[in-house]
């Protein structure tokens, strides 16, 4: 089970998500699952700091991706924050809709 976790601050705005497992839907190389929600994920972090310039801290190992985004940027980078993440749930959602037995998405606020 591919667990991912949304943390938002009193505002609403995401300030971190992590991913944590693996989906087994298929075999190591073959899993569809798991290959597009790491693809997806690891192009948020990318999207972050290439695109909207935010200096991202990230883990990533083997099932595993945490991203965090400081709380003291500017408007204009929390909004190119807020509609990359909007895009990152987009995406989440859209493969849980084809996938639901190998995911579980948690949002809540910190």
């Amino acid at each position: 089970m591919i667990n991912i976790t949304i943390n938002r601050d009193y505002k609403k705005n995401i300030v971190s998500f992590s991913v944590k497992g693996h989906a087994y839907a298929d075999e190591y190389g073959r899993d569809i699952v798991c290959a597009s929600i790491s693809m997806l994920t690891q192009t948020i972090v990318l999207a972050l700091h290439d695109v909207a310039g935010i200096d991202v801290t990230y883990e990533m190992d083997d099932g595993f991706l945490y991203c965090e985004i400081p709380d003291n940027i500017d408007v204009t980078s929390r909004e190119k924050a807020n509609i990359i993440f909007d895009t990152m749930l987009i995406g989440i959602k859209g493969t849980i809709g084809m996938y639901s037995d190998y995911i579980k998405l948690q949002d809540e606020e910190v």
